[in-house]
């Protein structure tokens, strides 16, 4: 579907989704700085939560409100999307240089596939799919052992931040097994609210609520927090779903290999993150892998039908890891 409104506002959509969500990383990095990660993730999810089912509400006022199953559904979701990625995420990013937690959440697109023919039954993943996979660790484990050079990772954070990829595309898959409510800003609010109700308790039972200090928190971490409520959250949410419905699908999907680029420049250029060639090295062996990956499903839908394609998820906002 080709879009029939003016040009510039598909150039400010994908704006959007690839410089904000792209810069969403250094805003966690910047968040967590003063506010521990739980406690700022669980006001990230009920804030923006809260908003996105406002908006669907003000959008479509004859649209029905969750059911009990429906919130059930989104609890499923939120879980693996808002507590296994998200929260982990920022934990990892208080040690983690925001340009290599992106590229490690770059991922994400190469379990999709992997997950959706384990428990969808959608087609084993083809040989340009598994290599693009292998080729992605490959450039993960670069990033480990560039760690004695600087601007690396640990192996223990490189497996916890996989596994945080890992959580977001079974909440990926989730949407397709589970019910969730009709409408797409309710379907992205209601799995955010439950999210965030959850780490509400588990920041009180980390220890991190009660280590939170308003007094403490500095300018940085505040605007950082409000960049991802309102633009990396509701703004551009806005956007994608805009686009979705005025764009082909796989050119929206192409945001999957800009966000870590965005992610690692905007890192070295306003956070004083190193950029190594080691750096350099695995962002476009990770980069070249997720773009092989998401051509590769564009390209297989072309010539059959599939049961899941993971450019087009029930729930958009599963779509990606920041």
């Amino acid at each position: 579907m080709t879009s029939s409104l003016p040009e510039p506002r598909v150039v400010a959509a994908f704006a959007a989704i690839y410089l904000v969500w792209g810069s969403t990383f250094l805003a966690i990095a910047w968040a967590v700085e003063t506010i521990p990660p739980f406690p700022m993730m669980a006001a990230r999810c009920l804030v923006g939560g809260g908003i996105l089912l406002g908006l669907s509400r003000l959008r479509e006022p004859d649209s029905a409100w969750p059911t009990p199953g429906e919130w059930l559904g989104s609890g499923a979701v939120g879980l693996f999307l808002f507590v296994g990625c998200h929260a982990v995420l920022a934990r990892e990013e208080q040690f983690v240089p925001s340009g290599v937690s992106a590229l490690c959440l770059a991922t994400i697109p190469l379990f999709v596939p992997l997950l959706a023919w384990g428990f969808l039954g959608s087609g084993r993943p083809s040989s340009r799919t598994a290599l693009a996979l292998f080729a992605a660790f490959l450039g993960v484990a670069l990033l480990v052992a560039g760690k004695t050079s600087g601007g690396g990772l640990s192996a223990t954070d490189a497996a916890l931040l996989l596994l945080a990829a890992f959580s977001w595309a079974a909440g990926t898959i989730a949407t397709r097994r589970v019910p969730l409510p009709a409408s797409p800003m309710a379907a992205a609010g209601a799995p955010l609210l439950v999210g965030g109700l959850v780490l509400v308790a588990v920041s009180f039972a980390s220890g991190e609520a009660q280590d939170l200090q308003l007094s403490q928190v500095s300018g940085r971490s505040l605007v950082g927090l409000l960049y991802l409520v309102l633009l990396g959250t509701v703004v551009t949410f806005t956007a994608y779903i805009w686009l979705l419905g005025h764009v082909a699908p796989t050119r929206v999907a192409t945001y999957a290999f800009v966000n870590p680029v965005v992610a690692v420049f905007l890192g070295w250029a306003l956070a004083g993150e190193q950029l190594t060639v080691t750096i350099l090295v695995a962002t476009a062996v990770i980069v070249a892998a997720v773009a092989v990956a998401v051509s590769d499903r564009s390209s297989s839908r072309s010539r059959r039908q599939v049961v899941i394609d993971s450019a087009e998820p029930v729930s958009p906002v599963a779509e990606r890891g920041a």
